[in-house]
């Protein structure tokens, strides 16, 4: 069996060597980032003493190595980065890393630079791997990911970690959602509205508020009256997963009639949410999705229609009005969609352009049931 090849950024056994009376070397191999080894030594009076000042330099040498990657760091480099930074991990947990990275992750991806590993790539690849391999194959190399993308973000390679901008993985096989048809969104809204048990369940306000601002389900069932400005027209959106999913974003004014009636004719809550359960607590984002895909069974959608369908359709919708990048990055809350553009320019979305766009599509001014 061939010998395990030495990862970047690690060195093998430590060797020490009398080679006079009172003069002791230390050596080992040390793989640098041009993936070749070299020999690294160190002298001192003893055995330990040679030993401890060689660990101290190949400390210096590995933190060094480590600021150096860069935007076109290669995938495969960044792979073998973070199974090296792994040293305190179950060695079981660090061989099946170590088979994704080399296995998985690197045939398919390994010669992209890190700044072209955007989300939308990324995504792509973990529909292959979760259509070849099964959902649990594509969740694993998703967190592999995270950490690979996440050592490429602590380095300021890219800003922000792009995993994160990713739809989890559905273990019923699901290829993953896709954008609405911007056509047929007004009709699937009309279809919502009229479904009874969405209705019983008051989600219909849920859905129409995802669908009319593309945040995501946990940010909506998160969202508190004091996140929103009925006057100004701006919901904050606070309980986010990334600092660039703090934001405050303008709403269309259907939304806004939405909004002011449900502050006027809903029940109060302990915790002041705007989507309460009709018990009045706090809302649990999986069950959402569950009672979604349940609807989405009743009324002859897609599967593919999930919560996270109607964020690539205001994607598409705020594109075709005419909205920058980072307009849109802003807008939905993306850490960096295009690892191109920074988010950090502006935490309020205060402009209308968005608003504007997504009226049309809200259809007729809502109208509110009362909650029994």
């Amino acid at each position: 069996m061939a010998r395990p090849r030495t990862p970047l950024s690690s060195y093998g056994t430590i060797h020490a060597t009398k080679v006079e009376p009172g003069k002791w070397r230390a050596r080992t191999r040390y793989r640098f980032d041009d993936g070749r080894l070299r020999q690294v030594e160190r002298f001192a009076p003893s055995e330990a003493k040679a030993k401890a000042k060689l660990r101290e330099a190949l400390v210096t040498i590995q933190a060094t190595t480590a600021a150096e990657v860069k935007r076109e760091t290669r995938v495969r480099d960044l792979g073998e980065r973070f199974l090296a930074s792994k040293t305190k991990i179950a060695p079981r947990t660090l061989a099946d890393y170590t088979r994704i990275v080399r296995n998985v992750i690197v045939p398919r991806i390994g010669d992209l630079a890190v700044s072209e590993a955007g989300p939308d790539r990324l995504q792509r690849f973990l529909d292959v791997v979760a259509a070849e391999s099964g959902p649990g194959a594509a969740r694993t190399a998703r967190a592999v990911l995270s950490g690979m993308m996440g050592v490429a973000a602590r380095a300021e390679a890219v800003r922000g970690n792009p995993v994160r901008e990713l739809e989890r993985t559905e273990s019923s096989g699901s290829r993953g959602s896709v954008a609405i048809p911007i056509s047929d969104l007004p009709e699937l809204l009309d279809a919502v509205r009229a479904d009874e048990r969405l209705q019983v369940a008051d989600l219909v306000d849920l859905i129409v508020f995802i669908a009319g601002t593309g945040v995501r389900i946990s940010e909506a069932c998160a969202l508190a009256w004091e996140d929103v400005d009925l006057e100004a027209g701006t919901v904050s959106v606070r309980k986010s997963k990334t600092n660039a999913g703090v934001r405050r974003i303008a709403v269309s004014a259907t939304l806004v009639e939405l909004l002011g009636a449900r502050r006027a004719q809903g029940a109060p809550n302990d915790a002041a949410q705007v989507f309460p359960t009709v018990l009045g607590r706090k809302r649990d984002p999986r069950a959402v999705a569950r009672d979604w895909a349940d609807a989405r069974g009743r009324l002859g959608l897609p599967d593919r229609y999930t919560f996270h369908a109607f964020r690539k359709t205001m994607a598409t919708l705020l594109d075709q009005a005419g909205l920058t990048a980072r307009d849109i990055a802003e807008y939905l809350g993306h850490t960096n969609p295009a690892l191109t553009q920074t988010v950090y320019m502006s935490k309020t979305v205060g402009g209308t352009r968005a608003a504007d766009a997504v009226d049309s599509l809200l259809g007729p001014p809502f109208t509110h049931r009362k909650r029994e």
